[in-house]
């Protein structure tokens, strides 16, 4: 993938995480060349973030004043960094984030009668399954994402899959352009290993697909990369993560 186009495709997660934390108490949403913004101003690192994909400092360190002034705890993260380079204290690292992505042509796609997109009255039960994968309290999802559940539309959707009457999993994709991007991939411990979070991550691209997307992106946690490497997803570069204050997922 050339320069440019990786440079889309940042951009459209970035795209994708403003939309997904606009309903927060005090969003900040921006984006410019080579850095975005998505802050939903709820008390929570794992729920405001930023992206700098410059390597010039100044950019750094420009957007790292604009988090810092702003009192938002939040998750910064700096694209194809150097290693040995690290961000002066408070500012800790707490890992690396791999930012990968699949042609959707090279998927096993398929729909899965078990899912099916998310409406408003299924709030609680979005906010618990991911609250519960994510070790983040409920009302906290529910604070910063709630405007994809009650403006569910082309762009953006929540699909849950059924087991038994029982939600056991939930994902986030965000149809930006030629991309879908994947958000939230939520399964909690209690119901891994079944093949749930295989099941509807093929079932959203299979409808993103359908839309017009040609291509999936996503950020994989440590609990969800093997899923991915084993459904032919690839890195495209490496996020370094820093932040001032304990996260749920990054430690």
């Amino acid at each position: 993938m050339n320069t440019n186009e990786l440079e889309l495709r940042r951009s459209q997660m970035g795209h994708a995480a403003g939309l997904m934390l606009s309903s927060g108490p005090s969003p900040v949403i921006e984006a410019g060349r080579g850095y975005w913004l998505a802050q939903s101003g709820v008390a929570s690192v794992d729920m405001n973030m930023a992206l700098v994909s410059s390597r010039a400092s100044e950019q750094v360190d420009k957007v790292l004043a604009q988090v810092t002034q702003s009192q938002i705890p939040t998750l910064f993260m700096v694209a194809d960094s150097d290693p040995a380079e690290e961000l002066e204290a408070p500012w800790q690292f707490v890992g690396e984030l791999p930012f990968m992505a699949s042609p959707l042509d090279s998927q096993h796609l398929r729909a899965d009668p078990r899912v099916r997109q998310a409406e408003p009255h299924d709030a609680a039960i979005v906010y618990e399954v991911m609250g519960e994968a994510f070790g983040i309290e409920a009302d906290l999802f529910s604070q910063g994402i709630s405007a994809v559940l009650a403006e569910a539309s082309n762009e953006s959707k929540i699909w849950l899959l059924f087991e038994d009457g029982v939600c056991v999993t939930a994902v986030l994709t965000f149809l930006i352009g030629d991309a879908v991007s994947v958000w939230c991939m939520s399964t909690p411990a209690r119901f891994g290993r079944r093949g749930y979070g295989r099941a509807v991550l093929a079932h959203a691209l299979q409808s993103a697909k359908s839309d017009g997307a040609v291509i999936g992106l996503l950020c994989a946690t440590p609990a969800g990369k093997p899923l991915y490497d084993s459904t032919g997803w690839s890195t495209l570069e490496t996020w370094r993560m820093f932040a001032t204050a304990p996260s749920a997922q990054f430690h």
